[in-house]
């Protein structure tokens, strides 16, 4: 991400995904609180306005709001400036359409194709474009706010709850702790003083050993991570011990199937959940699970085709159908803490409601994208080991931020999927030579 390539972006954005019935497209642009962003936002809306869009500036914000105030603003479009999990040396764009909705690949596809392409670029239209405005909107923490707390029950009051707030230095700085504060929570808050280079950074969702530390030091009931533009969610219990996405999700779709609001009785989550966590929801609680590749926009995308209420992954990314269009780390924790105080039990008691296989994952660094090539060798090793060791999953993919493979084996013998593991990572090492 480069300033010349965003320039780019913003005006390819602004020509694919305007609505030309209309004069004045309104967009709404928001960031996390890495350094960079404040490089891209001029940009950004430099390259919007020129394209004769209004655009409305929030300043830091999750990115579950923006995809709110979409809808709340009548907006045409939203754009997140962020690299959501990762440190503050990267940055990205995540594009929302007008119902809030993360747009398609095939969209972003479009998009790469003019922005790489300089004759496809040149050939967007200029001429005769009246050129937009941009308009700072300082209400938005406060609408954001206001959502939150209508998603709750009415006079729903966590008093007496201690909880601590891992808020990565991120987008939720501001409005997590004060949110959990007017709700009546003990609030203990870290890592919410971001300074453009300390977002994520050994801290939030992507590392919780500050944050289970804090829980156990001050004796609190629970703590919440989120990650730089807030959008996941790992919980800490009372005894220290990491909640992940899978067993955030199995205890939602317990409620939800309680109260009779789990549309098909289907779950949708990815190829990485724990197949003690699929075992719980078919033996249990007659759940069914459907698997996407790995990515919250996979999972969104099959819950829209299939009009179901609830999906996430075991990274954190909790989508309530019902409450936001995509995931929302702030949105959860506070449905998970209205099912603690409901529960009158510990935080490790109500999580403790299946066992976990074994998983062992290695994370191998590449050069760049791999070559077709290696790729088939890469898949043709991995189905030989399905084939000798059928009782064992296989999971190889590339990052789809990084320049990294990662492998993931799980079984039922912790021994044999750490020794299995190994064997592929080095036969996985020799193949693309590294």
């Amino acid at each position: 991400m480069t300033p010349d390539t965003c320039l780019k972006i913003a005006k390819t954005a602004g020509h694919l995904l305007s609505n030309k019935n209309i004069k004045k497209n309104r967009v709404i642009i928001s960031k996390d609180t890495r350094l960079s962003s404040y490089i891209f936002e001029p940009l950004m809306t430099s390259g919007l306005v020129s394209m004769g869009m209004d655009v409305i500036l929030t300043g830091p914000l999750p990115t579950p709001a923006l995809s709110m105030l979409i809808i709340s603003l009548r907006a045409d479009m939203g754009v997140m400036i962020t690299a959501s999990h990762n440190t503050y040396e990267y940055n990205g764009l995540k594009f929302f359409d007008s119902t809030g909705n993360k747009i398609s690949k095939e969209l972003e596809n479009q998009i790469e194709n003019i922005v790489l392409n300089e004759d496809n670029y040149n050939k967007i239209p200029t001429k005769g474009l009246k050129t937009g405005t941009a308009t700072r909107f300082d209400d938005t923490v406060g609408r954001y706010s206001e959502y939150l707390k209508l998603s709750i029950e009415r006079n729903q009051n966590f008093k007496n709850i201690k909880v601590v707030l891992d808020c990565a230095n991120g987008a939720t700085y501001q409005i997590a702790p004060t949110i959990f504060w007017e709700l009546g929570c003990n609030v203990i808050s870290i890592n919410n003083k971001p300074n453009g280079k300390n977002i994520n950074d050994k801290c939030g969702a992507v590392n919780v050993e500050q944050l289970s530390k804090k829980v156990l030091d001050s004796k609190s009931d629970i703590g919440f991570a989120f990650d730089g533009d807030g959008d996941r969610l790992i919980i800490v219990d009372e005894k220290g011990h990491t909640i992940d996405g899978d067993r955030i999700l199995a205890l939602l779709s317990k409620e939800l199937i309680n109260n009779n609001t789990l549309n098909k009785k289907t779950v949708v989550s990815t190829v990485m959940s724990n197949l003690g966590f699929e075992n719980y929801l078919k033996n249990i609680l007659d759940v069914k699970l459907i698997r996407t590749a790995v990515g919250d926009i996979n999972v969104i995308e099959e819950m829209k085709k299939n009009s179901l209420s609830l999906g996430g992954e075991q990274s954190g990314h909790i989508i309530f159908g019902k409450y936001s269009k995509t995931g929302d780390g702030i949105l959860t924790s506070l449905k998970i803490l209205e099912i603690l105080k409901k529960s009158k039990i510990k935080t490790s008691k109500l999580f403790n409601i299946y066992d976990s296989y074994p998983q062992e994952k290695i994370n191998i660094p590449l050069n760049g994208k791999l070559k077709n090539d290696l790729i088939d060798k890469i898949n043709n090793l991995s189905f030989d080991c399905k084939k000798k060791k059928p009782h064992l999953r296989y999971v190889i993919r590339e990052s789809g931020t990084e320049f990294l493979l990662r492998i993931l084996v799980e079984g039922k013998n912790e021994e044999e999927v750490k020794k299995e593991i190994n064997n592929l990572s080095n036969n996985i090492k020799a193949i693309i030579n590294v």
